[in-house]
């Protein structure tokens, strides 16, 4: 006794080929062996607006007659022989020319990845199914990812060039051959802006033909850029267009083109065109694309001209500071021929002088020793008088020609220790003197020039020993101090004085560092002391102190003390004040 069907078996599978005709989401076709539709889906029937009553018992390739053409029929009769194959969207787009359900540019026909099997009924192949897929939407996804992906790296690639490259007007050529093997672009224009006039002037071109390249000389496109110096233009379909500046672009053959402004740091450096053949207008991604690398080309380009204008800048000023060298250097040499002039001068006016002057003193001495009985008092008088200007005038010749022998001779800096230039002093004055004279040893050693240190302690001893109040004791105190930063040049004028108040300064005795380079010397008395006003005026020649007309002297000693200093790369200064006595500081380089 046979057994009873499945009946649950038999309803699911009546339940699965309910499912497939009325809701699968692709689509399924049977045919016989002589390629005889057998069953239509409601997915065929929704995609192909052909109902199964319209394709029933008739041949898929009468109803679809490219199938041939398309030579796919060869996988038909793979699926009678028992074989199943699979046709990609990627290789053959589609199996069955339906129209697509998604909208977008450039998609008209359904993209479908298609199976073809073979059917079998009690084990034998009985006819084909056909099993069709929509992946139209999918591809377009993958299509649009892997183009942003190609313009992200062509960005990439851009602006990585330009900014390694000095010369990104010479990169435009390499640039736009790298755009065109991504973009369907067959042309390129480049206007550059002369800043100084304002006009714009063909830089460089390509994808024109060489014979209309004199029609591009002017720029075509003023007269269709926006108001707005960075907004781009976009022109389709240029054949049709009527504005005759156009000209040009139609006779090129251009169907559609973009213009870029080239717009960076408020800079308007000139306008990039690319142009196309093939399309009458430009993606709306590909616009994104080169607008992007129109400002990485602004940008590099106003950086060029940054850069150009910086070198010119400093030629400029290169050759602004060697004139300047050159014009400091002429009336450097003119300064120190008129110095050496004067000083030859007044070593010759002090030299020749001194002879006439003591010829002077000679007939006043004759007058007043071998005359004085013929002469009358007031005439004695003036004898003495013109004695006295002799000797005075004797003086500042003498003092003129030790001035001037400071500054021509010859001098060598070596070491010089200081203490025995003080006791060689201090013997040659009167013994009241040399017990005056006080030094806070250690005296430390400088490099100096060892005669004119000694004519510099001697005029500072000589005044010290000179300019005390009537009656009083001369007191002199001499010590060094290790300084750590030079004090500013005496003949710079820039003098830099301490306070007038006078307190004892003691030597260091601390250790010091080695970028400590100079000594300082002081020479403190407690004489009349200076004024503060005329602390500057004190060290140039034929200036004395206000306070000092009942003193004998020439004011020239201390013109020589700071000559010598400064010829001995050192600076000099005071500190004093009217009653409280002065201290006279030397800096020179430590030994």
């Amino acid at each position: 006794m046979a057994e009873a069907p499945d009946h649950p078996t038999a309803e699911r599978q009546t339940a699965l080929l309910s499912w497939i005709q009325q809701f699968a989401p692709y689509g399924v076709v049977t045919l016989d062996e002589s390629y005889l539709v057998q069953s239509w889906n409601h997915w065929m029937e929704l995609h192909s607006g052909l109902t199964f009553a319209d394709v029933a018992g008739k041949s898929l390739f009468t109803l679809f007659a490219e199938l041939r053409e398309r030579r796919v029929v060869a996988n038909f009769e793979r699926a009678l022989r028992g074989e199943a194959s699979v046709l990609s969207s990627a290789l053959h787009r589609y199996l069955l020319p339906l129209p697509s359900p998604f909208r977008a540019p450039g998609v008209d026909r359904m993209l479908q990845t298609a199976r073809i099997a073979p059917l079998f009924a009690d084990g034998k192949s009985c006819g084909i199914v056909l099993v069709i897929e929509d992946v139209t939407q999918r591809e377009h996804q993958a299509e649009t990812l892997s183009r942003q992906h190609r313009h992200d790296e062509l960005l990439s690639w851009a602006l990585a060039h330009l900014l390694k490259t000095e010369q990104p007007r010479k990169a435009i050529r390499q640039i736009f051959f790298k755009i065109a093997e991504q973009l369907d672009f067959n042309g390129f224009l480049i206007y550059l802006r002369d800043l100084e006039t304002g006009d714009l002037h063909l830089h460089a071109a390509g994808g024109i033909p060489l014979n209309l390249e004199p029609e591009f000389t002017q720029c075509p496109f003023r007269g269709v850029l926006s108001a707005k110096s960075e907004d781009i233009c976009v022109l389709s379909s240029v054949q049709t267009r009527v504005e005759p500046e156009l000209s040009a672009l139609k006779k090129a053959g251009i169907s559609a083109a973009v213009v870029i402004p080239l717009v960076a740091n408020e800079h308007d450096l000139g306008v990039l065109c690319f142009s196309t053949w093939t399309h009458e207008s430009i993606a709306t991604d590909e616009l994104e694309l080169v607008k992007k690398i129109g400002q990485f080309l602004a940008t590099a380009l106003d950086r060029e001209r940054t850069n150009r204008q910086l070198h010119h800048a400093k030629e400029r000023l290169s050759d602004d500071a060697r004139l300047l060298e050159k014009r400091v250097h002429e009336r450097t040499v003119r300064l120190q021929e008129m110095v050496s002039e004067l000083e030859t001068f007044s070593y010759t006016i002090a030299h020749d002088l001194r002879e006439p002057v003591r010829g002077m003193s000679g007939f006043c001495e004759i007058l007043l020793e071998d005359f004085a009985d013929d002469l009358p008092d007031e005439a004695k008088a003036i004898v003495q008088r013109i004695a006295r200007a002799s000797s005075r005038m004797e003086s500042l010749t003498h003092d003129l020609l030790e001035f001037s022998k400071v500054s021509q001779q010859e001098i060598a800096l070596s070491p010089v220790e200081i203490e025995p230039i003080i006791e060689e002093l201090a013997v040659l004055r009167p013994p009241g003197v040399r017990h005056a004279i006080t030094v806070r040893a250690p005296l430390l050693r400088v490099r100096a020039h060892h005669e004119l240190l000694q004519q510099v302690f001697s005029n500072l001893v000589d005044n010290a020993i000179k300019f005390v109040h009537p009656g009083a004791t001369p007191r002199i105190t001499i010590y060094t101090e290790l300084v750590s930063q030079a004090s500013p040049n005496l003949r710079s004028r820039a003098l830099v004085f301490s306070s007038t108040e006078l307190a004892p300064t003691e030597a260091l005795t601390a250790p010091v560092e080695a970028s400590v380079r100079s000594i300082r010397i002081w020479v403190a008395d407690e004489g009349i002391g200076i004024a503060p006003e005329i602390h500057q005026k004190i060290f140039g020649v034929f200036e004395r102190g206000v306070h000092s007309e009942p003193y004998e002297g020439t004011g020239i000693g201390l013109a020589i003390v700071a000559r010598a200093v400064q010829r001995m790369r050192g600076t000099c200064g005071v500190e004093s004040a009217v009653g409280k006595g002065s201290r006279f500081w030397l800096e020179l380089p430590a030994a």
